[in-house]
């Protein structure tokens, strides 16, 4: 488990530099809660190189949760807690700010923490579909760039992804049964590592396209972007083995009988 300094913290939260560390000290018992409970959460294995995003995420997390239990004052440097020299305390509006600044900026490192152990493997293969097979925007950071936002225009953090959560699962089973539930299945196993000349990486783009727009309800944008899934499994079916193989890709090729005159059971109409 890595050790994150008085140096360390104050990197990833420059709103808390404090000459006397009377800060830090305040912080640092909630920092090890932290630490702790990410590492148990995340199952996250040493030695991976990760130290640089579990301190950042560890850090942003902490002081966004004792922020509310903090007398501060706002000094030359930034936050600290009040002390002897130090009396006058922040104001609200200042404070509320820190905290909405740390609100969204450790939904960031978080998702950054989750990517980075998505690309070791082992990790990946054990761990991944707890957050993987929920969508194929399966974070708030995917959200975002896909311009997803809040039902009150909000953009999408941790918060509003959870308020979202129904809206999401109810336009990942619309785009599932668009594209085949097996189609699906490889695409939320593979997300994060579809080589860019794979026809399937031109698939999860537009099927992630299309979720933002069911998620949004931006009618016409669903009607375009589902005709271009469509057109992408009718075109390169030959180039998507899971399509090809699933019972909506024979649906879709079926075509009813039509009665010709030179059939022996031909019906004059």
């Amino acid at each position: 488990m890595i050790t994150i300094t008085q140096s360390i913290f104050e990197t990833h939260v420059p709103a808390f530099r404090d000459v006397e560390s009377r800060t830090f000290e305040a912080i640092l018992p909630t920092i090890q809660r932290v630490l702790e409970s990410t590492y148990e959460y995340l199952m996250i294995p040493e030695d991976e190189g990760l130290s640089e995003v579990i301190s950042a995420y560890v850090s942003l997390k902490a002081a966004y949760d004792v922020l509310p239990q903090l007398d501060l004052v706002l000094t030359e440097n930034g936050f600290a807690v009040v002390s002897n020299t130090n009396l006058a305390p922040a104001s609200r509006d200042r404070v509320a700010s820190l905290q909405e600044r740390l609100r969204k900026d450790k939904s960031i490192a978080y998702d950054k923490l989750l990517m980075a152990l998505m690309d070791i493997p082992t990790w990946k293969d054990a761990n991944g579909s707890r957050w993987l097979n929920r969508s194929l925007l399966w974070c708030p950071t995917l959200m975002r760039f896909y311009g997803v936002v809040s039902p009150n225009g909000k953009q999408v953090f941790e918060e509003e992804f959870q308020q979202l959560l129904s809206d999401m699962m109810a336009a990942h089973s619309t785009v599932s049964r668009i594209i085949s539930f097996e189609q699906m299945q490889w695409l939320l196993d593979n997300q994060c590592h579809v080589d860019r000349h794979d026809r399937r990486a031109e698939l999860l783009e537009h099927c992630r396209a299309l979720l933002a727009a069911l998620i949004q309800e931006k009618r016409i944008e669903v009607q375009r972007l589902t005709q271009l899934v469509q057109h992408c499994l009718n075109t390169y079916a030959d180039e998507l083995p899971e399509y090809r193989a699933s019972s909506k890709y024979e649906a879709n090729q079926f075509k009813p009988y039509e009665n010709k005159p030179q059939d022996p059971c031909f019906f004059f109409g």
